[in-house]
């Protein structure tokens, strides 16, 4: 059979558990791919979880019936077997590309459709299973092995695995995936320049302006460290007492850490913004001086690209999420995951104006070099390669 035309466009179904108006990276990251492969005119089909009163408004986006998380309010728990009306539908959207985003609920359904329809499987692992083992209805360090190795069996069934990071790609090697796997990143889209300075954002949000910012942005959950953050602030503040840290975003973790900066006594230091619509949390970032991600649990870290992108220096967690962009010392700050490093990385940084405005400026250069129109059209790339593959078969 011929090549595959690169002018042809390709009918993609992005299968997921998590979609908008959940607000989390792999979300985000649905959402970008899905916009800017539309713009280089091919069709993208979403099939997610419905969430109880949610007006679907997103074109081309068709959602399974589903079950809220008992233990975690904002997941829904997609029921693909449910959904008779769209088992008719799917075989007549023409779809080319089955693209799964998660190997479990939607991920086996994906895996089959593919299969039926003798279209590529292609599979992004976006999530280290080890460090979500919280979220199962059994919580052990055995279901969390099964969790993982599941996620791994489900790589190899897979046409190609996309991989947020290398460290991923080496991850996955390491744990037997043999199917071909690419490293493609969600991308950031570039922000517009501010038309406030950081001292009008500032008043406007009502941000302190006594001393320095630092900032968090993400789910307010288990799996991101944040008691690491919280301590480290509280020992920070013995060298600077002015210091604030806020935290924007949401999750079934707040009251607890609420709780905890009480306990810490830093509760008048610690500013929980509650959630913002992603499209609005640039004028956040602008508002700070550091961004802090104690996380070890991401692939990627889509937010700290964000703050980057912005020109905030970024002080993270060294982890498989990070290490692919940001370089120690030379355009962001890598700690260990110890409360002492953390803190002493922390503190060094605060009194070290040099550092923060090398970082800030080279790792905004960083961040604009991982656009999201460039990512998606390397995802194309991607599809166009395997579907070219197939047709030659």
């Amino acid at each position: 059979m011929a090549a595959l035309s690169a002018r042809c466009w390709v009918r993609i179904g992005f299968f997921t558990c998590n979609a908008s108006p959940l607000l989390n990276g792999l979300a985000v990251s649905i959402q970008q791919f899905a916009l800017h492969l539309r713009r280089l005119g091919h069709r993208v089909f979403i099939f997610a979880p419905r969430y109880p009163g949610r007006q679907e408004v997103e074109p081309d986006t068709y959602r399974f019936p589903s079950l809220r998380v008992p233990t975690h309010h904002r997941y829904a728990l997609p029921i693909p077997a449910a959904a008779v009306g769209l088992r008719r539908l799917i075989p007549r959207l023409g779809l080319q590309v089955i693209h799964a985003h998660h190997p479990f609920l939607v991920g086996p359904y994906a895996r089959r459709l593919a299969r039926r329809l003798r279209v590529p499987c292609v599979f992004t692992y976006h999530t280290l299973y080890e460090h979500y083992a919280h979220y199962l209805p059994v919580v052990s360090p055995l279901a969390a092995r099964i969790a993982e190795a599941r996620s791994y069996a489900f790589a190899n069934q897979a046409d190609l695995v996309i991989a947020p990071t290398s460290g991923v790609q080496e991850r996955l090697l390491t744990h037997g995936v043999t199917s071909p796997i690419e490293v493609i990143p969600t991308g950031i889209e570039p922000p517009e320049e501010p038309e406030e300075s950081k001292t009008q954002i500032r008043r406007r949000l009502g941000v302190p302006e006594d001393g320095p910012v630092l900032l968090y942005v993400g789910r307010l959950a288990r799996e991101k460290n944040l008691e690491l953050l919280l301590r480290a602030v509280r020992a920070a503040i013995r060298g600077a007492p002015n210091l604030t840290l806020l935290v924007v975003g949401e999750g079934d973790e707040e009251r607890s850490l609420q709780r905890l900066a009480t306990h810490l006594d830093i509760a008048d230091r610690v500013h929980f913004v509650g959630p913002v619509p992603h499209q609005a949390v640039g004028c956040w970032y602008r508002a700070a001086d550091l961004f802090v991600f104690p996380s070890v649990s991401e692939t990627q870290g889509l937010v700290v690209l964000e703050a980057m992108a912005h020109g905030l220096p970024v002080l993270a967690v060294r982890s498989v999420g990070t290490s692919d962009f940001i370089v120690d010392g030379v355009n962001g700050a890598l700690a260990n995951d110890a409360e002492n490093d953390f803190v002493q990385r922390l503190l060094t940084l605060l009194r070290d104006g040099a550092s923060l405005h090398r970082y800030a400026e080279q790792g905004r250069v960083r961040a604009m070099q991982m656009t999201a129109e460039a990512s998606a059209a390397r995802l194309l790339e991607a599809y166009e390669r395997l579907l070219t593959r197939a047709a030659d078969s």
